[in-house]
């Protein structure tokens, strides 16, 4: 009877974990709660104009965590993509037909891209993987990826998030990292996985991929497992990753911060 009540468990939901890790910040500390709202976050900061005019181009430390003795992965609803981020959007506001993937294709490309007959599509342009380390022409070799691929940040955090939220995760054009064009098949080599399970086969990417990856957990305030805290910081190591490497200024953090929360009508 407890191993069937386990597998239910199991099929209902999530497996939460005892604890989890944060990437530090030093822009407004932490509160108490499980997970910091980037929404509120960026009120706070938006309000405290004070805060804003003296922020310095202090930097932190993408290899400073916070722990917590909250629960990771407590979600009650199992991931569904469709329901929970939704698929790519077409934002009205800007007077063209294009959605989220064509912005960053066209955002992206080398060279200006050539569009389908209805003028919304791109079918050509030139990219460069920075997964695989090499040029791709065709649009249908690539796919858009979201760097924390959307389960992990639904595991992570999102899953106490409202739609509008998610929604804008999903499409999120605030920096040029949060999503990328790569190889398709890299891409679902990929998958859902955290550094602990896939880094990119360019070498010479390894130590910007890590940092990548800890911004969006910070901009996000998306936890980290314990396994995959270790992996990262394994990973940074092993790759001679400079401090440099691994940092983020306060300035470019609020930044972030104040796009989120600009930008939370994009999804209605």
């Amino acid at each position: 009877m407890k191993t069937l009540f386990l597998i239910m468990l199991l099929l209902a939901g999530g497996t939460a974990q005892a604890q989890y890790y944060l990437v530090q910040e030093s822009v407004k500390s932490p509160p108490k709660k499980a997970l910091l709202n980037p929404l509120d976050i960026a009120e706070e900061l938006l309000e405290d104009t004070t805060e804003l005019n003296t922020l310095s181009n202090s930097v932190l430390s993408l290899l400073n965590f916070s722990y917590s003795k909250d629960k990771y992965a407590d979600y009650k609803e199992r991931y569904n993509r469709a329901k929970h981020f939704g698929a790519w959007l077409r934002d009205h506001r800007d007077g063209t037909c294009y959605n989220t993937r064509a912005k960053v294709l066209i955002r992206d490309s080398a060279v200006e891209v050539s569009f389908a007959s209805n003028g919304c599509t791109v079918t050509e342009g030139q990219w460069a993987d920075p997964y695989s380390n090499r040029d791709y022409r065709r649009a249908a070799d690539i796919q858009i990826d979201h760097f924390v691929p959307l389960k992990n940040a639904y595991i992570s955090g999102a899953y106490k998030w409202n739609w509008q939220r998610r929604c804008l995760y999903a499409n999120y054009m605030g920096n040029e990292f949060h999503l990328l064009p790569v190889y398709g098949p890299e891409n679902s080599s990929k998958s859902d996985k955290t550094p602990e399970g896939y880094m990119p086969p360019n070498r010479g990417y390894q130590c910007q991929y890590l940092a990548q990856w800890l911004k969006v957990k910070l901009i996000w305030s998306l936890g980290l497992s314990v396994s995959e805290k270790e992996a990262v910081e394994e990973l940074a190591q092993a790759n001679h990753c400079t401090t440099a490497e691994l940092s983020y200024s306060e300035a470019d953090l609020a930044a972030q911060r104040r796009y989120i929360a600009n930008n939370m009508t994009l999804c209605q």
